[in-house]
């Protein structure tokens, strides 16, 4: 259900933002395509676990450890967020708009979400992460696949005034400490995810979710003229279909 329901809202938001923008009637909309991000990325994870026997047959509100996993997620995100706005730092020095909707103490609530998203879509990709070395080399891989997603990003969202930089610099105007403090981020929270399993199914859909998120704000970015962007998104939809296409993970089948 929750994939079907992303689906559709991607595709109506993705027409609304590169052609006539988002009605101001529409605008919560921005805050609940994360939320939705966020449970569709919670399900494919659970979905392979359950495929590959890594969790009994129950549903997926039934998964606590999944959840628990969420759940530091969220507020490690919004933590460090909230770090963010009221020390300017790792980031730098920034503040949000009201574009996602409710905030908590100068965060909007539905960043802990993209984190989720970010994190957990980054992951899939990634690998297993069944052993402590296995989740430091998904880490590392985790780390990647976000900083290569903020690369278009965080431009886009800084050209329309998603949130705003009060020292632009660096790469279209977000700073270079921005892209660094993701790829660490990334690459922490990660570890708290549980086991990825080999089911092909899932880490299609998740390859898929990967790419068409960033082909998005790719072409938001040449919408914008911020070339340097867009061709990182392509960039980055080929390497993750090569990362697809030589993972073994992909040649498992569960019967």
């Amino acid at each position: 259900m929750i994939q079907g329901l992303y689906w559709a809202w991607y595709i109506i938001g993705a027409t609304l933002m590169l052609t006539i923008g988002v009605p101001e009637q529409l605008s919560f909309s921005n805050g609940l395509f994360l939320v939705f991000y966020a449970l569709y990325v919670v399900e494919l994870i659970y979905q392979g676990r359950r495929r590959n026997g890594m969790s009994d047959q129950s549903v997926i509100w039934k998964q606590p450890g999944l959840w628990v996993s969420s759940a530091i997620l969220w507020l490690g995100g919004m933590g460090i967020e909230w770090i963010g706005v009221h020390t300017n730092w790792p980031f730098g020095e920034y503040g949000y708009s009201d574009f996602f909707g409710i905030h908590l103490f100068s965060v909007p609530v539905t960043l802990g979400f993209a984190w989720i998203a970010v994190v957990g879509n980054s992951a899939l990709l990634s690998g297993g992460g069944s052993t402590w070395k296995g989740k430091l080399i998904r880490a590392i891989k985790t780390g990647f696949w976000a900083i290569l997603l903020d690369l278009v990003l965080d431009p886009v969202a800084h050209a329309r005034g998603f949130w705003h930089w009060e020292a632009p610099g660096g790469f279209y105007g977000v700073p270079w400490t921005n892209y660094i403090s993701w790829f660490i981020m990334g690459a922490f929270l990660s570890l708290f995810l549980p086991a990825i399993p080999a089911e092909r199914s899932s880490l299609l859909r998740a390859k898929w979710l990967y790419q068409l998120f960033i082909l998005l704000f790719g072409l938001l970015a040449w919408k914008e003229g911020i070339t340097g962007s867009f061709i990182i998104a392509l960039v980055g939809m080929l390497l993750a279909e090569g990362s697809w296409f030589y993972d073994s993970r992909r040649k498992i089948k569960i019967v």
